[in-house]
């Protein structure tokens, strides 16, 4: 249920009542918050060749339109809805999420850049290179891989972060599946990836942060591949409703 707050000089909000079960969900990622250790296996040979041929492979190779089912949980409770994305390759991606009551969000993510519109002010979104990662998009930034190893079946590239953490990115040949935010041995931000037989868009993308206890989870309906980019506009929040 929504309650939609406003008045003269005073923003709209909506102020969401959350379903109390969703606290244990909390709970649970918070309590686990350290998670284990990295497992480190063989030293990878050349890291940063992996890297670049890694990001010039993942994501979507033509423009689409994504939909999806979402949910968002804090401690307050969860709030859940429908999703829709547009996709101009590589980095360009605008999101509409619909929430079961009455509010919604929009978000445009261009080149590292987020900017966010609507009336769910209370939702937290992830770090852009979470967010790129929910979608399947490898994109470590600017600086070198400071570490490559195996890790069981997988490779594992690990970049710095502008806070200081590690980002460590889980790959299957050429597919993310894994990213974590890492600062010394504690746990602090992740992504984990469930591919379908599609391998353009994870099937599901499930996001937990320990930080600012928060977890998101978006679960795919479907990708509409397009036959020419979305206008510049679209991911102009400022131009577009």
């Amino acid at each position: 249920m929504f309650d939609r707050l406003s008045g003269p000089g005073v923003p709209c909000v909506v102020r969401v009542e959350r379903r109390s079960w969703a606290w244990a969900w909390w709970a649970c990622g918070l309590l686990a918050g350290c998670g284990g250790g990295l497992q480190r296996g063989a030293p990878l040979a050349d890291p940063a060749e992996i890297a670049v041929r890694v990001a010039a492979s993942t994501g979507v190779e033509r423009p689409a339109r994504v939909v999806f089912e979402w949910e968002y949980v804090d401690a307050r409770g969860n709030l859940r809805g429908d999703g829709a994305g547009r996709v101009n390759p590589p980095d360009r991606f605008r999101l509409d999420l619909f929430s079961t009551g009455e509010g919604a969000m929009s978000a445009a993510l261009v080149d590292d850049r987020l900017t966010t519109t609507g009336d769910l002010e209370d939702v937290r979104l992830p770090p852009t290179v979470f967010l790129y990662a929910m979608a399947g998009v490898f994109r470590p930034g600017s600086a070198a891989p400071i570490e490559g190893f195996e890790s069981g079946e997988l490779q594992v590239l690990g970049f710095p972060a502008d806070d200081g953490s590690v980002h460590y990115f889980y790959l299957a040949g050429e597919r993310l599946t894994r990213l974590e935010a890492r600062r010394g041995t504690r746990l602090e931000r992740r992504v984990e990836l469930s591919w379908g037989e599609d391998y353009t868009w994870p099937r599901e993308a499930r996001y937990r942060d320990d930080i600012e206890p928060t977890r998101v989870r978006w679960e795919l309906s479907r990708v509409i591949p397009q036959d020419a980019p979305f206008g510049d506009e679209i991911f102009d929040l400022d131009r577009t409703p």
